[in-house]
C-alpha cells in the first residue's frame, strides 16, 4: 500500500473525512501519482544517459586524438559543442527533460573543448585560465537557459577556478601551509549551499544547491580537520597573500551565503567565527587536539539546530551524522589505543550499539518535529 493511501486510511477511520471525499483524494492521487511516477523516470533515464553520453564523446575523442590533425581536433571540439547545444534547443518544446540533459552535457563539452584546444595550441602555461573559461561559459548558459544543472555547473566550476589559481600560486613553494584557507573557504561555501533552500524560497534550482552542500560538506569539513590536526605545515607564505586567502576564504562564502538568504544568512554567522577557532587551536597539544573534537560536536549541533530552523530533514540528518562521525573520529584517536585491541573493539561495539540506538532515537524526535516520516 502506498504511503498515501496508509494516511487517507487513517483520516477516513477517524471520521476526518469522509467516503466520498476519500474516493476523491484516492482518484486523484492514482492518476496524478502515475504521472509522477513516469516524470521520475524520465529524469533518471535523461540524468543517466546524459552521464553516458559525456563519458562516451570524452572516450571517442581520447582514442582517436593522436590520429587527428591540429585543424581536424579544433574542428571536431568545435562541432561537439554546437551540436549538442543545438540539439538540446531544438529538444526544449517537445522534451524539456531532454534539451536539460543536452544542454548541460554540451557545457561539459565545452570545459573539455578549452582544455584540448589549450593543448593544440599549446597553451599550458597558467592552466586555471581554461577553468576561468569554462566558468564563463556555464554562467552565459545559466543566463541563457536558467536551467538548475548549469546552477550545479557554475557552483562548482566558479570555487574550482579560484582554488586551481592558489594552488599555482603557492605550487613552487615549499609549504602547504596555503591548503588552511583553501580548507575552511570550501567548508564555508559548502555550508551556504547546504542552506540554500528556504521555506520562503522552496525553487527547484535551490534544492540542488542544498544537496551538492550536503554531499560536499562533510568531506572538506573533515579534510579540514585533518589539515589542522596533521600539524606538519613546514614553511610559511608571505603574510599579505596569507591574508588575502582568508579574507577570500571567508567574504566570498559570505557573499554567497546573503545572495541566498538575504538577511537570514546571519544565523550563519557562528561558520567563520568557526573556521577561525579551528585555524588559532595550538599544534600537536592534547588541549588543541580535544578542543578540535569539541569544535566538530558544537558544528554538528548547529547543523542540527538549522536543519529545525529551516525545516528540513535532509539537514537534521547530514547535522546527526555530522555528531556521530565526531565521536567515532574521538573514539579512534583519543580512546582506542589505551584500552588495548581487545577492550578498544568491545568499548566500539558499545559505542556502536548504544550511541547509535542514542542517535537514531533523538534524530527520530528532532524530525518528529518537523513532520513527515522519520525514516
Amino acid at each position: 500500500m502506498a504511503n498515501w493511501q496508509t494516511h487517507l486510511e487513517r483520516w477516513r477511520a477517524a471520521g476526518l473525512v469522509d467516503a466520498a471525499t476519500a474516493e476523491r483524494i484516492g482518484n486523484w492521487e492514482r492518476t496524478h501519482g502515475r504521472a509522477a511516477g513516469r516524470d521520475r523516470l524520465a529524469h533518471f533515464a535523461f540524468g543517466l544517459g546524459g552521464l553516458l553520453l559525456a563519458a562516451g564523446v570524452l572516450l571517442f575523442v581520447a582514442a582517436h586524438w593522436d590520429e587527428l590533425s591540429p585543424g581536424a581536433r579544433f574542428a571536431l571540439v568545435l562541432l561537439l559543442v554546437g551540436i549538442l547545444h543545438g540539439a538540446g534547443a531544438i529538444a526544449a518544446e517537445r522534451s524539456p527533460g531532454l534539451a536539460t540533459t543536452l544542454h548541460a552535457v554540451g557545457t561539459a563539452a565545452l570545459g573539455a573543448g578549452i582544455f584540448l584546444s589549450g593543448q593544440i595550441f599549446h597553451m599550458a602555461e597558467h592552466w586555471p585560465g581554461a577553468l576561468l573559461l569554462w566558468t564563463i561559459g556555464a554562467v552565459a548558459a545559466l543566463l541563457i537557459l536558467r536551467d538548475w544543472p548549469h546552477v550545479l555547473w557554475v557552483a562548482v566550476l566558479a570555487p574550482a577556478w579560484l582554488v586551481a589559481e592558489w594552488i599555482e600560486l603557492f605550487e613552487p613553494l615549499d609549504t602547504d601551509r596555503w591548503i588552511r584557507p583553501v580548507c575552511a573557504g570550501l567548508t564555508l561555501l559548502a555550508l551556504a549551499y547546504l542552506s540554500a533552500r528556504t521555506s520562503e524560497h522552496p525553487a527547484g534550482w535551490r534544492t540542488v544547491l542544498t544537496r551538492l552542500g550536503a554531499v560536499a560538506l562533510i568531506p572538506v569539513a573533515l579534510f579540514y580537520g585533518v589539515v589542522i590536526a596533521d600539524g606538519t605545515t613546514d614553511g610559511d607564505i608571505p603574510a599579505t597573500w596569507n591574508v588575502l586567502g582568508w579574507v577570500v576564504a571567508l567574504l566570498a562564502p559570505a557573499a554567497v551565503a546573503y545572495f541566498l538568504r538575504r538577511r537570514d544568512a546571519l544565523w550563519l554567522l557562528p561558520a567563520p567565527v568557526w573556521v577561525l577557532l579551528l585555524a588559532a587551536l595550538p599544534e600537536d597539544s592534547v588541549f588543541g587536539e580535544l578542543s578540535m573534537y569539541l569544535l566538530y560536536a558544537l558544528a554538528a549541533v548547529g547543523v542540527v539546530l538549522l536543519g529545525l530552523r529551516e525545516q528540513q530533514r535532509l539537514i537534521v540528518n547530514l547535522g546527526v551524522l555530522g555528531f556521530a562521525l565526531t565521536v567515532l573520529f574521538f573514539y579512534f584517536a583519543s580512546v582506542f589505543d589505551r584500552f588495548g585491541r581487545s577492550l578498544g573493539l568491545i568499548g566500539l561495539g558499545v559505542v556502536f550499539i548504544g550511541g547509535g540506538w542514542l542517535l537514531e532515537r533523538t534524530r527520530r524526535q528532532l524530525v518528529g518535529r518537523i513532520g513527515g516520516s522519520p525514516a
